[in-house]
């Protein structure tokens, strides 16, 4: 851990016009402050006096990462950092930096039981620039090391224009350059994307070829530009932990944000309490060592915490970053519909239309609220049994059926049994599951056992997710067998 990562830094927006801290202009607005380019709260608010903006002397100094100590018997005020020892009285102009006399501008003073100091004064002492725009009544606060990642990192970050139905879809998503002809982001930034086309910091657009790995487990998703791109990569790391500050940074905004802690749920991810949130999924988020530790996926309900994934789950894919760009395939991108009709252990298959499941259904008909379908009668399960399909509305394809049979006659011997023949049924014609339990497992309600299996295709494989069950309902006295085929679309070229 290197040292500087223990010090507070300070963050600017990056496309804000900004004037010096003086003014001749009235100010009838709040005064905002914003450090490391996310806005902070003081119970004492910054005002505008003889043209010099005094803040909260406590609040400003410890947000640069100063400790400050007030003598009330003489209403002297001592601030320090590493690199400087800065001592002022209350109602003198007569300042000390290091032993070195400062004339203030104005005095620092009490106000509202609170010291209020010069911001310029404040900043300039421990090394931080500042600059207050009138227009918004804004005081922005930089020091040198934020800015110099943000201007390291900022042409490596990309904003994502994904693709559906021909158009750029309303809702962006963004992401890093991790080689020449590779971009990472996440797998909810490109989300069923049928195309994209990323924008770089300099506005030049890129279309993407296709995916090239995706791993909605780790919400990761690396695409291939159509040509490569003049821009070094961002170095990849796991060196951070809870309670260092980092930066997140997206074509629009950079902003210094905390990590406060981990999920204990998913040990890929962690996560921020803070006032700030990400509009655009997959927002990267640099350590102070100017190194990408991880990529935004969502935030809570009042965006109060935003949850990244860890930008090292991406090195099971290094081995992309060092190809020569005509030698990385993809899969091209998402398709809603198959390219052919996917068998099923039934007549029936997958990308059907609506006429010919109607011709080859031999139950009865149940009801019909289009685009769903509903028989009655046997099927794949057993002979009294209840089917239901429902279809793409407007491509009239199948996308998905459900069988259901229930049984009171059965002992448990009868039930595995039909249950283990389904089972190989199933293997026969999808070969063997992704996840599969073989025995009996009881609910913490007591009034169901189950066995079950599933099989998850690969993102590039055009196949279905398959989940089978038998549940034994102990208050109805009665087995319950359930298949179901869903065809989530696939990435292909």
């Amino acid at each position: 851990m290197k040292l500087h990562k223990k010090i507070i830094s300070f963050g600017v927006g990056l496309t804000v016009c900004l004037t010096p801290l003086t003014s001749t202009h009235a100010v009838s607005s709040p005064i905002s402050i914003f450090v490391n380019g996310a806005k902070q709260f003081y119970d004492q608010p910054a005002f505008i006096k003889e043209n010099r903006t005094l803040v909260p002397m406590r609040g400003i100094a410890e947000d640069i990462g100063a400790t400050v100590k007030y003598n009330a018997a003489d209403q002297t005020v001592i601030m320090k950092d590493s690199k400087a020892t800065v001592t002022l009285k209350i109602g003198s102009k007569n300042a000390y930096i290091n032993g070195m006399k400062k004339l203030l501008d104005v005095p620092a003073e009490i106000k509202n039981n609170r010291t209020v100091v010069p911001l310029r004064f404040v900043g300039e002492a421990f090394g931080a620039n500042m600059a207050y725009d009138h227009n918004t009544h804004r005081v922005y606060i930089t020091n040198t090391l934020f800015k110099e990642i943000v201007q390291e990192n900022k042409e490596k970050v990309v904003t994502i224009h994904k693709i559906k139905h021909g158009q750029r879809y309303l809702y962006r998503g963004a992401g890093v350059i991790v080689s020449p002809s590779l971009v990472l982001t996440t797998e909810t930034a490109v989300h069923q994307a049928q195309g994209a086309v990323i924008e770089m910091s300099n506005g030049k657009e890129v279309t993407v070829e296709g995916v090239v790995e995706l791993d909605k487990d780790k919400n990761l998703a690396l695409l291939k530009l159509s040509s490569p791109v003049d821009v070094e990569p961002v170095r990849i790391s796991n060196d951070f932990k809870a309670g260092e500050k980092a930066i997140s940074l997206s074509a629009k905004e950079a902003v210094e944000i905390e990590i406060e802690d981990f999920s204990e749920l998913i040990a890929s991810k962690f996560y921020t309490i803070t006032r700030f949130t990400n509009s655009l999924f997959g927002t990267p988020l640099f350590n102070y060592d100017g190194e990408l530790i991880g990529l935004s996926v969502e935030r809570d309900g009042d965006d109060s915490v935003e949850f990244f994934e860890r930008a090292v789950g991406a090195q099971d894919w290094s081995s992309y970053f060092s190809m020569k760009h005509a030698d990385i395939e993809t899969s091209g991108f998402f398709e809603k519909l198959p390219s052919q009709p996917i068998e099923t252990i039934g007549d029936i298959s997958l990308g059907m239309d609506d006429t010919m499941v109607r011709s080859l259904e031999k139950g009865e008909f149940g009801e019909e609220s289009y685009p769903y379908l509903v028989y009655k009668g046997e099927n794949v399960l057993g002979p009294d049994g209840q089917t239901g399909y429902e279809f793409f509305p407007k491509e009239r394809s199948l996308k998905s059926i459900e069988y259901h049979y229930a049984s009171e006659s059965m002992t448990k011997e009868e039930a595995t049994q039909k249950y283990q023949e389904l089972i190989q049924k199933l293997e026969a014609v999808h070969g063997g599951a992704s996840e599969m339990d073989n025995n009996w497992e009881v609910e913490e309600d007591g009034y169901f056992e189950e066995l079950h299996a599933e099989w998850y295709p690969e993102f590039n494989e055009e196949k279905p997710v398959i989940l089978t069950s038998v549940q034994y309902n102990s208050t109805l006295k009665q087995y319950r067998f359930a298949l179901y085929y869903l065809f989530y679309g696939s990435y292909r070229k």
